[in-house]
């Protein structure tokens, strides 16, 4: 049964650890279940999710400024981008911004998920990764690749006055504003959770890649090969100390930020979805506290340990006995016919005073003569 499923998981017990040895995760109590499906089991989906969107994504928005470009220049086939960097575009630049958010994203909290798990039914019909989201999500590549390219065209490329209008200058203005909003929109806008891990990864990133730069334009040794790409000092004294260069890149990232929040915010508020609504829900204390409180009710009646079962049914033994003790009391039989004697009367009152959950109902007695 294990080996058939999609996914296998063996609970350890009394029966032998056989199949927690072969499953794919192994749990040590059945109530352990409940958080690994709806929560951790609903976490994965929505982060594999989100990995590939955001690979397509980010690959989509990237080579649109080049294909752009190509029209320009009479589809050419001259590249936009500095062989060297784009190289390790994917290895050193954006691969931190996909893998820390498959890995730690957090769209609901834990408790959100216990208390409301009909939650669970986004996997189920299959929302977090599908044709409308993968096409939505390529729209907005195309979008932000054509506000990079016409921003950086416009107001860089046609400028009268700049420091260094070449097609490095140009490219570098292009491929910095791409690894940069690359992070900002998967580090920052898509994470729900923002922790110390992916701000760190935000700023290794973006540093790392002003130092590639930095380096590159000192110890690069040009060539025939390179006659459109003169990278030695070209950060260093060219467009890099150009403050028409810096302002247009500030612009365009400004830009692209308050395009994505304007379409976030739109969608929301005209088609939400059950995810934006409990997002919403959860940022106020109060209802958030209901939650939490709701799971810890829950966890506390599902931890009994053993001692307490078992003092529960001791307890339960003893009234038994109590009340098979008072039935078997001798009768007195002294009362008039049509009526209950006394005595009998005075113990069926104390049954049901100390056990009224019992529903005991008056017996019917024998008539003495």
């Amino acid at each position: 049964m294990i080996q058939e499923a999609h996914v296998g998981i063996g609970i350890s017990g009394k029966e032998g650890l056989q199949a927690a040895r072969i499953s794919d995760y192994s749990i040590a109590q059945f109530r352990f279940l409940q958080k690994l499906l709806l929560v951790h089991g609903r976490w994965n989906y929505v982060r594999i999710g989100k990995y590939i969107l955001g690979t397509f994504w980010k690959e989509f928005m990237f080579y649109i400024v080049t294909a752009m470009y190509e029209m320009w220049c009479g589809w050419s086939g001259t590249s936009l981008f500095e062989s060297t960097s784009l190289t390790v575009f994917n290895t050193l630049f954006t691969s931190l911004a996909v893998i820390l958010l498959g890995m730690f994203e957090q769209d609901l909290a834990a408790s959100t998920l216990l208390a409301v798990p009909e939650l669970y039914t986004q996997g189920q019909r299959s929302e977090a990764f599908n044709f409308r989201k993968y096409f939505g999500w390529t729209f907005m590549a195309t979008c932000e690749a054509m506000i990079i390219y016409f921003v950086m065209f416009t107001l860089y490329g046609e400028a009268l006055f700049n420091k260094d209008n070449s097609v490095l200058g140009i490219g570098q203005l292009c491929f910095s504003a791409s690894i940069m909003f690359i992070n900002i929109k998967l580090l920052l806008l898509e994470f729900h959770n923002l922790t110390i891990v992916p701000i760190a990864g935000f700023f290794i990133t973006i540093a790392g890649w002003w130092l590639w730069t930095a380096v590159l334009s000192v110890i690069f040794k040009p060539n025939k090969d390179y006659l459109l790409y003169p990278m030695l000092s070209a950060f260093v004294s060219h467009h890099g100390r150009d403050l028409l260069w810096w302002s247009v890149l500030m612009l365009t990232l400004v830009s692209l930020t308050l395009f994505e929040l304007a379409v976030s915010s739109l969608r929301k508020t005209f088609w939400p979805t059950d995810i934006d609504i409990f997002q919403e829900l959860q940022k106020d204390p109060v209802i958030r506290r209901r939650f939490e409180d709701a799971v810890a009710q829950e966890e506390k009646g599902l931890s009994k340990g053993v001692d307490e079962i078992q003092r529960q049914r001791s307890c339960e033994r003893k009234r038994e006995g109590e009340i098979q003790e008072l039935l078997e009391r001798p009768r007195v039989m002294l009362g008039t016919a049509g009526r209950m004697p006394t005595d009998y009367e005075a113990q069926e009152r104390e049954l049901r005073a100390r056990y009224p959950e019992r529903g005991l109902t008056r017996m019917s007695t024998e008539v003495g003569k």
